[in-house]
Formats: C-alpha cells, structure tokens, sequence
C-alpha cells in the first residue's frame, strides 16, 4: 500500500469546528451531533484520507454532515495518530516551485515527507488498519446504533475500507450487518474491478477527472459495474451511483481551495 503524491495535495480549509472530542470504543473521536440530539435520524462515520480525524477540512465536513442529514457523525482516530500532518500540504506545493533556493529547500520537505510516509504505510496499512474498523462499527451497531440505520463516507485513504464494508462480508455476533449504506470519494488502492464487483450493499462513488489513484478506465469500469448492479437490485430497494466531477482532481471533496 504506498501512498502517492497526489494525496498529500490540497489545502487547509479555515473554518472552525462545531463539534465535541470524546473517547468512544477506545479510540479517540470528534463527534458532531444532530442538530435533535435526542432524536437523530442515524449515524455516519467517516473514515477520512490520509490527514485523520484532527484536520479541520475533516472535522468541518462532518459538521455538515450532521446538519444537512440529521445523523450523529463520528469521525474516529482509525490511524492511531499516524496521520499525515497538515503542513505535509505545504511540502507538497513547495515540490512545485522553481528557483535554486527552492531546489535545495526541497531536499528537506522530501525527508520530512518521508519521514511521515513510512509509518503511516505501516501502522495504516489495511492489515493493521482494519481489525481497528471493524471492531469499532461493531461496537456503534450494537451501542449508538443498535435501531439506527449506519452510512460511512471514506475519502482517498479511508475509500477502500468503506467499500470493503459495503461487501457485507463482516458482521455483527449476532449477524447485523455493519453498515446499511456506503460513499467514497477520489479512492485509493482498490482493485479494479474485482473491489467494485464485490459491492452488495449501496455504495456512492465521487469520482475526479484527474486522479492518479483511480484512471479513467478504472472509473468507466466503477460506472458499468455499479449500474449494471442496481439495474438487478433497484427492485429491491439497493441503488448504487457513480458520478464524475469534470476537472476536478484528487482530494477535490476533502481538500479544495475554499
């Protein structure tokens, strides 16, 4: 699992996050509530890119989520605290730049890059990364959740987890499933198609026109299979979707210029 450039780009947004930190099932968490804290409508957790749960972009977006949908929206420490660093940003655009100065500034923000990469590649890595996510849907199903419907929404890094979970192949001990519904924008390290024809549950891809982690014969392939899936389980109540944003790039839904 090797994490490109291309998700170390974007920017820091500036808005300030509503939400409340608390420990839940043993992994630190924000938390944003419904606006009815006493009546949600379900909960959402996201499994974020590589930056983890403390980048504002991400705490930001759940607030959002919390208000537009009426859902408690959990954004969990999956990584551990082996996320990329804000700044990584920063050591990204400065590979950009011109200019003998720069070129020998570039020295020192590729070691700082690396230096975060490695451990992320190994504490993140789906082998370690997931028993970590599984245990915490299984804990909110049967807690938070337990007669509330569950959505996941995974970004770049948090993508591939969230689409091994609209497989539907790990459940609760008494068999409920994790999730009943699944988003993922700009993915990572999926398996084309074989990930996407593994889907059962309904699953929404965002996808961007220019994505080194996800071609665009990866895409057209997202597309056929998905809509090839719900033209079998419409009937059924199961819609998947798969829209492209033009001209948008890795990290758009997470990371764009405000």
């Amino acid at each position: 699992m090797s994490l490109k450039t291309c998700c170390a780009s974007g920017s820091l947004h500036t808005g300030i996050p509503t939400g409340r930190i608390k420990k839940m099932h043993g992994l630190d968490c924000y938390v944003a509530d419904a606006p009815d804290c006493r009546n949600p409508k379900g909960v959402v957790i996201i499994i974020p890119d590589a930056f983890g749960w403390m980048l504002p972009n991400n705490r930001i977006l759940a607030d959002q989520y919390a208000k537009r949908t009426g859902a408690h929206v959990f954004l969990p420490d999956f990584m551990n605290g082996y996320v990329m660093p804000a700044d990584m940003m920063d050591s990204f655009k400065a590979l950009g730049k011109t200019g003998l100065w720069n070129q020998l500034a570039k020295v020192g923000h590729i070691l700082y890059m690396i230096r975060h990469f490695i451990p992320f590649q190994w504490y993140c890595s789906p082998g370690n990364a997931s028993p970590r996510i599984s245990d915490f849907f299984k804990s909110v199903r049967a807690n938070e959740a337990s007669d509330l419907p569950i959505g996941t929404a995974g970004f770049c890094w948090g993508a591939k987890f969230v689409t091994e979970l609209c497989w539907n192949q790990t459940k609760t001990d008494d068999g409920k499933r994790l999730i009943d519904c699944g988003f993922i924008a700009h993915p990572s390290f999926l398996k084309y198609p074989d990930d996407i024809e593994k889907v059962v549950l309904p699953l929404s891809c965002a996808a961007a026109e220019h994505d080194m982690q996800m071609s665009a014969d990866n895409a057209q392939q997202t597309k056929e299979v998905l809509t090839a899936k719900t033209a079998k389980t419409k009937d059924d109540g199961f819609e998947h979707e798969f829209v492209m944003y033009d001209g948008a790039e890795h990290g758009f839904a997470v990371r764009a210029d405000e």
